[in-house]
C-alpha cells in the first residue's frame, strides 16, 4: 500500500479506508501523540489538508490500537502438541499386543457375558 492509494480511498469514503490508514502510520499511534497534531502529520505527509480528520485517527485508536499486537502474541498449537505426543507413548514392551488374525477363531468367537448361559 501506499499514499495514493490511501488518498484516492479516503477521497471515495471507502470503508477499509482507517484499517489501511492505521497500517501505513502505525508508528504515529505508539507513543501517544494527540489526534489533532496526529492528523495534521499524516495530512502534511499526504499533502492533502484536511484529508484525515481526527474522528479518523480516535476511530483507528479505539478499533485497531493495540489489537495487532495481541494476535501476534499467541503461540501456535503445533508446539505444545509435539510434546504431548512424544509423553504418551509407551516406553519399552510393557504392553503385549495380540493379533487378532493370528488367533484361533473359535477363540475370536467366545463372549463373556453376564447374561450368557454357561
Amino acid at each position: 500500500m501506499n499514499n495514493e492509494i490511501l488518498i484516492r480511498l479516503f477521497e471515495k469514503k471507502d470503508r477499509k479506508r482507517r484499517k489501511i490508514l492505521y497500517s501505513l502510520y502505525q508508528y504515529y499511534f505508539e507513543p501517544g501523540l494527540s489526534s489533532l497534531f496526529i492528523a495534521q502529520s499524516i495530512n502534511d505527509d499526504l499533502g492533502m489538508p484536511d484529508l484525515v480528520s481526527i474522528e479518523d485517527i480516535n476511530y483507528c485508536r479505539f478499533y485497531f490500537h493495540g489489537k495487532v499486537k495481541a494476535a501476534n502474541r499467541i503461540r501456535s498449537p503445533m508446539v505444545t502438541a509435539g510434546k504431548r505426543v512424544e509423553e504418551l507413548k509407551p516406553s519399552g514392551s510393557l504392553v503385549q499386543w495380540t493379533d487378532p488374525d493370528e488367533l484361533d477363531t473359535s477363540q475370536n468367537q467366545i463372549i463373556k457375558s453376564k447374561f450368557s448361559k454357561q
